[in-house]
């Protein structure tokens, strides 16, 4: 398959941790303050070059013939290896998605429920989360735990209220490994012992972690795990992946199908692909994979403390700012990238409006709390940290 002629510098450059040089590849910066990336990341152009040269090279060969469907499949496979590779996964352990929420959907809706079970979840989650429980609670009558948490709950808080809330009825635990709303950071791994001891499997939201910590699926101890490919990896919409536990497989049915249907199917199938809703396009799959590959020469470990500090800058330099208020915890172990932010007699929707028309600084609008979060992610600088905390103490005094 043809390769990014660009591939090779971009890893040298990332490797180096050489910020401007990154920022050269991501156009929006030469215009914005970007930091949204917790809803979609930037494409660097190595990536968009690389989703067109497998476009024209599948027209080329003609997608239904027998290189084009190759061409398909090989992407697709270098794509689930590398996923497999940065999560610590088995490669039969890995399907891919269009988007987290789908993946989270397979496995919600692929279990059998009955009015004598229960969902946990909490209250800080995800649409993508709430929105299954609830519709598991009207079609079968399924009981809906959801505790409540605050934005800046302690680890030891966060366990010990999902402790108190399993029993006998729970049937699966569904929780975001970080909070979307505040960035608050789960105790995934503590959670997953408790849970494990009880039989319980637990559902892992992981739109706002891959790309910006590591994941290890082994150590974590989960049994599904689901990702996007457009938040930090910054890849493009339309991808994501699915982690399903080998051991646990067989209790999870198609939406589309059966698995008595999908066993007599062609056995060169790896067994997870009956999970998959339907086809990729290879040119977004190829693009994903450029951008994990990005993130894997860079190191996940150099993302994590580099995205850690420029939020930490964040958060010291808003504690100084009057009528500019921090909403996020400030705790390092369940801090991350994510920074939710409010100013005194600001709506967030006419906040987030100014500063993009205005100030060309680009936040997204949360509520609960009721804020602006800002990402920070590898491509963003100090400089702009201490330009965001000047806007907004100048929105403050207005």
């Amino acid at each position: 398959m043809p390769r990014t002629l660009g591939a090779d510098l971009i890893y040298n450059i990332l490797m180096s941790m050489d910020v401007q040089q990154i920022r050269e590849l991501l156009p929006v910066t030469q215009d914005f303050i970007y930091m949204n990336t917790g809803w979609s990341g930037p494409a660097p152009t190595t990536t968009t070059k690389r989703i067109s040269e497998i476009i024209e090279e599948e027209a080329r060969l003609g997608p239904a013939s027998d290189k084009g469907v190759e061409l398909g499949r090989e992407v697709n496979k270098e794509a689930i290896a590398t996923v497999s590779s940065m999560m610590n996964a088995n490669k039969g352990e890995i399907t891919l998605t269009h988007s987290t929420r789908e993946g989270l959907n397979a496995v919600i809706y692929g279990m059998t429920w009955n009015n004598n079970d229960h969902i946990l979840i909490c209250d800080l989650e995800h649409p993508a989360l709430t929105i299954p429980a609830a519709v598991l609670e009207q079609r079968y009558g399924v009981g809906v735990n959801s505790i409540h948490l605050d934005p800046t709950s302690s680890l030891d808080e966060i366990l010990e209220s999902i402790k108190s809330a399993l029993t006998p009825k729970t049937k699966l635990v569904a929780l975001s490994h970080i909070q979307y709303t505040c960035g608050l950071k789960m105790p995934i791994k503590e959670i997953c012992y408790e849970t494990n001891q009880l039989g319980i499997p637990v559902l892992i939201d992981g739109a706002q972690t891959f790309g910006q910590i590591a994941i290890d699926v082994k150590d974590l101890g989960c049994d599904f795990y689901a990702v996007p490919g457009q938040k930090w990896i910054m890849g493009p919409v339309g991808t994501g992946a699915l982690y399903v536990k080998d051991s646990i497989q067989d209790t999870i049915e198609p939406i589309f199908s059966t698995n008595q249907i999908q066993s007599k199917r062609n056995p060169e199938r790896i067994p997870i692909s009956k999970l998959s809703l339907v086809s990729n396009n290879p040119g977004l799959v190829a693009g994903f994979t450029e951008s994990l590959k990005l993130v894997s020469g860079i190191g996940i470990s150099n993302i994590e403390k580099r995205a850690m500090a420029l939020s930490s800058l964040l958060r010291e330099t808003v504690d100084q700012s009057d009528g500019v208020n921090l909403l996020s915890t400030s705790e390092s172990e369940s801090a991350c990238g994510l920074v939710t932010i409010g100013v005194n007699n600001w709506s967030p929707e006419d906040l987030v409006g100014i500063l993009q028309k205005d100030y060309k600084i680009v936040g997204r609008t949360v509520h609960g709390p009721d804020g602006v979060r800002f990402s920070t992610h590898y491509f963003n600088t100090e400089q702009e940290v201490y330009r965001v905390v000047e806007v907004l103490s100048i929105l403050a005094k207005e």
